[in-house]
């Protein structure tokens, strides 16, 4: 048996239109997963795309629009997707926003708030809209896309360190609270990774260079790499991983969460 087989599974990831995302649907997909996609609304193109290139591949999917910060529009999706595909076993949550520089002294309050709703709030709200299914069955799992700016201190990225290292101990804690259950909850802190939202820094050569110098492995994450390690915490080679916040970051921050 392929310890690393997803078949039977429905999997919903947020965030899906982005470019770590989309991987991580696929690579479910392609371990036999049914998916549940969603993105934001000024993404459904893109969001539309992939339910297409996951549908090619034979697999079922569920796709639709929503605010991951509004309660009401997670427990619709969740709902309607249960209606579609079945109930929810795992769960990786992906939509995030990022805001560089912005020191902390100078954040305005609607900037804080958004961050924070969607990096921290939107999290709780889906695992509040998944879990109790996962424990009455006992099983499902949960992913929590973190960074590793959650335990480093870079000038200009407090409001997003601080939201990163609230979602990396609201997963810790969840999976206190689902003890025994068969529920797993981890997080998931990866570095620099080629995406839309870095292209302004790996783009720029002499900024990249900087940057790669950093990583002991010397390069950049691909999406593909994230989607890898995030199949590891979902499968059954993951089994006895609770609790914990995997970082996969090339080795950039080695040693520094103690």
């Amino acid at each position: 048996m392929n310890p690393l087989s997803l078949d039977s599974r429905i999997a919903l990831v947020t965030g899906a239109a982005g470019g770590i995302g989309a991987a991580i649907a696929r690579r479910l997909a392609g371990q036999g997963a049914d998916l549940v996609v969603t993105d934001r609304a000024e993404c459904r193109i893109a969001l539309e795309r992939l339910e297409a290139e996951i549908v090619g591949t034979g697999r079922r999917v569920f796709g639709r629009t929503a605010d991951v910060s509004c309660k009401s529009e997670v427990v619709a999706l969740v709902e309607e997707a249960r209606a579609a595909l079945g109930p929810i076993d795992t769960l990786v949550n992906v939509a995030g926003l990022h805001a560089f520089p912005t020191p902390l002294l100078h954040v305005d309050e609607a900037l804080w708030n958004r961050l924070l709703s969607v990096n921290l709030t939107g999290p709780l709200f889906l695992s509040q809209a998944v879990i109790p299914d996962m424990v009455e069955r006992g099983r499902g799992c949960v992913v929590n896309i973190a960074s590793d700016s959650a335990f480093d201190v870079i000038a200009g990225e407090g409001p997003y360190g601080i939201s990163k290292i609230g979602l990396v101990r609201l997963s810790a804690y969840l999976a206190r609270e689902v003890a025994g259950s068969g529920v797993r909850v981890n997080s998931l802190a990866p570095g620099w990774v080629k995406t839309a939202m870095s292209k302004p820094f790996w783009d720029d050569p002499a900024v990249a260079q900087a940057a790669i110098e950093g990583i002991p492995v010397r390069r950049f994450a691909d999406p593909a790499d994230i989607a890898d390690v995030v199949l590891f915490l979902v499968s059954d080679l993951a089994g006895y991983v609770n609790g914990h916040c995997l970082v996969a970051d090339g080795g950039r921050i080695a040693g520094v969460p103690a």
